[in-house]
């Protein structure tokens, strides 16, 4: 009797051991990993002098050089028109930005309602949906890349998304992943003390530097909303924040078509959480 009774308890904790796990959308790529960050990584191009070689001067007033002499007769006094105030201008959006100027985005996500996409969770990461926006955890492992990425696979175009970053430190960064192959995509990032840069992540789970990451004055405090965007088009890459144009570099490493997302990667902060409004891209005609 005793035999049986450990026989099918046996039984009972092997079938435990193999309870089917949640099923992840296959339009959907959810992978995470450590990565090493390579030092010879190739020389990026310079940053663009934003203000295109215009500098501003300012010019001191007047000084007289001596009293003017007393009228011997005192000039009439002549009325004069009291100046009306001016409304001050209304501020004029960067013609830079590409959200203004190609028009109607090819695809929005607002995450105003909780679905099987955009939703996971494993060892190192969480991604789920709330209040009107997606919240991207990594749980802390340091250096480790999480990344969550879907379909259609886009080439070229611009891609943006508004977030914050709202529990984080130093070097953490939160990216827009896009040109996803087989686990070998592009990052633009963006780390908690506010700079903004590009890498590639490999197959051999490295990260190679592509354009250095640098502060820019166009950020806000990376704990209030920044709009994050990148234009794609063939090898070349323009990096915009809040719809300035900050960097510009030429890769050729991924040339196709791939899927679009965001990867998270903590330094050693426990639950880093970027909050994203919204994400949407534009197809270059």
């Amino acid at each position: 009797m005793k035999k049986i009774a450990i026989l099918i308890g046996l039984i009972l904790l092997l079938t435990s051991c193999n309870l089917p796990r949640a099923k992840v959308d296959p339009s959907i790529a959810v992978a995470t990993n450590v990565a090493f960050q390579l030092t010879n990584a190739p020389t990026a191009t310079a940053i663009p002098d934003l203000n295109q070689g215009i500098s501003s001067v300012t010019t001191p007033e007047p000084i007289n050089s001596e009293e003017p002499a007393a009228p011997t007769e005192l000039p009439t006094e002549v009325p004069t028109e009291t100046p009306t105030a001016t409304a001050e201008p209304t501020p004029v959006p960067s013609t830079d930005d590409p959200a203004t100027r190609l028009g109607e985005a090819s695809k929005v996500e607002e995450f105003n309602q909780a679905t099987g996409a955009w939703s996971y969770e494993d060892d190192w990461f969480i991604v789920n949906i709330s209040g009107g926006q997606m919240h991207f955890y990594s749980k802390g492992t340091p250096y480790w890349n999480s990344w969550y990425t879907t379909k259609p696979e886009i080439k070229n175009f611009y891609l943006e998304a508004v977030l914050s970053m709202v529990n984080c430190a130093g070097k953490d960064r939160i990216g827009l992943a896009f040109r996803n192959t087989d686990n070998q995509f592009y990052i633009v990032g963006l780390t908690c003390d506010g700079t903004v840069g590009m890498n590639r992540y490999t197959a051999e789970n490295r990260v190679v530097e592509v354009l250095a990451y640098q502060p820019s004055d166009k950020l806000n405090p990376t704990n209030q909303e920044n709009r994050i965007g990148v234009l794609a088009n063939d090898s070349d890459f323009q990096i915009y924040v809040n719809g300035h144009l900050v960097a510009q570099v030429s890769d050729h490493s991924l040339p196709d078509a791939g899927t679009y997302g965001f990867v998270s990667m903590s330094t050693g902060t426990v639950n880093m959480e970027t909050s994203i409004e919204t994400l949407r891209y534009w197809i270059l005609p």
